[in-house]
């Protein structure tokens, strides 16, 4: 099965403001919203969630509503916190993740399959990295946000103090990694490398969210 890690670096409560925002980061989300409008309709295949239901449906008002396309509306209701129906939970997480990558100060996007994953945990913990520093423990915390994850998804967070010390650990691990685990740990390790430069630029610490699913 295919699937991919998603990574950002951002402050948890600085990410849970959407949810409850103030009117001056209002605009600028509902801004991400409306230019998702003609890439989301072209790039439809590609999203993570193209599993979801008919490809469109048209209200009694006559516009087009497409699941995978989040609108205003769609905005708006994540914006105060309401519940999203089932229908419009994939274009919400197409929204949040467009919401993260504007407002994230970076992300990367690793390919991650169930068994890739499986391996990099056993070879981890035989290098004598803690088993509270693997990769599952990306996502371990609950962002605890009113938009509830599907099914084809796992999402959550690593407070910045972890982050450094899986930093830490990963890098004295390397050189006793099988080749094939070396190169996707080298490849988390050179996001979370910028993570001490970001805290000191912020002044505030700066957490890593991980979003990891099925495509």
């Amino acid at each position: 099965m295919a699937a991919e890690l998603r990574l950002w670096a951002i402050g948890v409560d600085e990410f849970r403001q959407c949810f409850a925002a103030p009117e001056a980061l209002k605009e600028t989300l509902v801004q991400i919203s409306d230019s998702l409008q003609p890439a989301e309709a072209k790039a439809q295949s590609r999203n993570l969630f193209s599993k979801f239901g008919p490809l469109m449906r048209h209200p009694e008002s006559g516009a087009v509503i497409r699941p995978l396309i989040p609108n205003r509306h769609d905005a708006e209701a994540m914006m105060t916190g309401r519940f999203i129906d089932s229908d419009r939970l994939g274009a919400c997480w197409v929204l949040t993740q467009a919401w993260l990558d504007h407002l994230a100060l970076s992300h990367a996007v690793l390919d991650l399959t169930p068994a890739e994953m499986d391996t990099l945990e056993f070879d981890l913990v035989r290098a004598g990295v803690p088993t509270q520093l693997g990769i599952r423990h990306l996502w371990r915390h609950s962002l605890d946000i009113p938009l509830r994850p599907t099914q084809a998804m796992t999402i959550g967070y690593m407070a910045h103090d972890t982050v450094l010390q899986l930093t830490e650990q990963w890098t004295s691990a390397l050189a006793d990694l099988e080749e094939a685990t070396v190169q996707f740990a080298t490849s988390v390790l050179e996001f979370t490398s910028h993570f001490p430069q970001y805290a000191e630029t912020r002044q505030a610490p700066v957490d890593l969210i991980a979003w990891w699913a099925s495509r």
